[in-house]
């Protein structure tokens, strides 16, 4: 009994910190404002919306890979995919939550399209 509540706490304190390293890679990005280049390439704008996250990152698998991203990348990733069926299921309940929600999502997409930036900011050198 006592392991199984170790093992359960672990998970409980893991995800507490891999949500934290998440949201922070979210507010850094999001000081980041994005190239005109960028934006004409992707077709974004500066304030990119939850539904651009999907063909960002497909725009990403064709850049150049740098290895420093590809980690954040697919913690951001898992973190979309988590928050877009969390907000799923809350954002009915509640119109505060929803914006919130909504927020989350296009501060993802804002990261991927740093990343893309970073990415194609490189390959130029």
């Amino acid at each position: 009994m006592i392991p199984s509540l170790i093992f359960v706490l672990s998970l409980g304190a893991l995800a507490q910190f891999a949500v934290s390293y998440c949201r922070t890679l979210l507010l850094n990005s999001n000081e980041i404002t994005l190239s005109t280049r960028l934006q004409e390439i992707a077709g974004v704008s500066e304030n990119c919306s939850p539904s651009d996250f999907d063909r960002i990152v497909q725009l990403i698998r064709f850049a150049p890979q740098m290895r420093d991203d590809a980690g954040q990348m697919r913690a951001i990733s898992l973190y979309y995919r988590l928050t877009r069926v969390v907000s799923a299921l809350v954002s009915p309940l509640s119109r505060e939550a929803s914006r919130w929600f909504n927020g989350e999502l296009s501060r993802c997409s804002h990261f991927a399209a740093v990343a893309l930036d970073r990415r194609l900011a490189a390959a130029a050198k």
